[in-house]
């Protein structure tokens, strides 16, 4: 059984990314979990030095974000769930890393699915800052990010951009690996290079991945950097129409050292597909 987390705003990009991960996942039994986080903007607090007042206040927010939940529940199971798939709602206080990170630890998730823009009430709580904030802190699960308007198209052709310059791990392979074999989707894996050949290291890489890759259907493609990073992989996902884009995250990652060009931060704005966040393995 897999597990999913959703942030969610209330937003309608929210609800979108919620109907995006019930038909991904339409054929798996999955634990859908619905977390909204809140606090209390500044402004509210002026002039309120009474403890109780405030502890009211937050009852109050959270009331009503309780509320909120439970109509999207109930739209939910007016919308054609999966029949495997159940749906548990949580509404916390703080920030929303500091809230992935806690419940993580209390129940891992096989996946985070975000969507990248949305706002409740007076608060901000789901922009793409916040996205990006998401993908920069958290490091133990993928994160599968979905464009505001997006809507869910079967997932024939997989991106993955790679420099081939350090180990690949099962662990990494997985998500990859799990799209790929339940959509019957061909991974293509992009080198951007900045030179003409790949070096002994990157070679051995380069089949290793072969390895990992050799029951599903692959092909490699290596394309230059045009004037940017992010502009090569823009034009390769239009040219093949791409349905994921997938990377790893590591430090000093090609994405980086080619043209130390911020790619992840800018294809959670640009990328007008999905585009799942591998955690790297920092595992010994």
């Amino acid at each position: 059984m897999k597990r999913i987390l959703i942030p969610t705003d209330f937003s309608d990009n929210a609800w979108n990314t919620i109907l995006y991960a019930i038909e991904l996942y339409r054929k798996n039994t999955c634990e859908f979990y619905l977390l909204h986080t809140y606090d209390l903007e500044p402004v509210q607090l002026v002039g309120i030095v009474s403890s109780q007042l405030i502890g009211r206040l937050y009852d109050t927010v959270k009331q009503e974000s309780q509320q909120r939940l439970e109509m999207i529940i109930e739209d939910i199971k007016n919308s054609n769930p999966g029949s495997e798939h159940t749906f548990k709602t949580m509404n916390r206080r703080g920030t929303l890393t500091q809230n992935i990170e806690e419940l993580y630890d209390q129940t891992p998730y096989d996946m985070i699915i975000i969507g990248t823009k949305g706002a409740t009430g007076a608060k901000s709580i789901f922009l793409g800052s916040n996205t990006q904030h998401v993908i920069k802190t958290i490091s133990h699960c993928p994160i599968l990010i979905i464009p505001e308007d997006s809507y869910f198209k079967k997932i024939s052709e997989i991106a993955f951009a790679t420099d081939f310059e350090r180990m690949y791990y099962r662990s990494e392979m997985s998500p990859i690996l799990d799209f790929a074999k339940k959509h019957q989707a061909t991974i293509r894996m992009i080198h951007i290079y900045d030179k003409n050949r790949l070096d002994p290291l990157q070679n051995y890489n380069s089949n290793s991945l072969e390895e990992y890759f050799k029951h599903v259907k692959y092909d490699f493609h290596v394309i230059s950097d045009f004037s940017s990073v992010k502009n090569a992989i823009q034009a390769f996902v239009e040219e093949l129409e791409i349905d994921l884009l997938v990377m790893i995250k590591y430090d000093q990652s090609f994405i980086e050292k080619i043209i130390k060009e911020p790619v992840i931060k800018k294809m959670t704005f640009d990328s007008m597909i999905p585009f799942l966040v591998i955690p790297a393995d920092t595992e010994v």
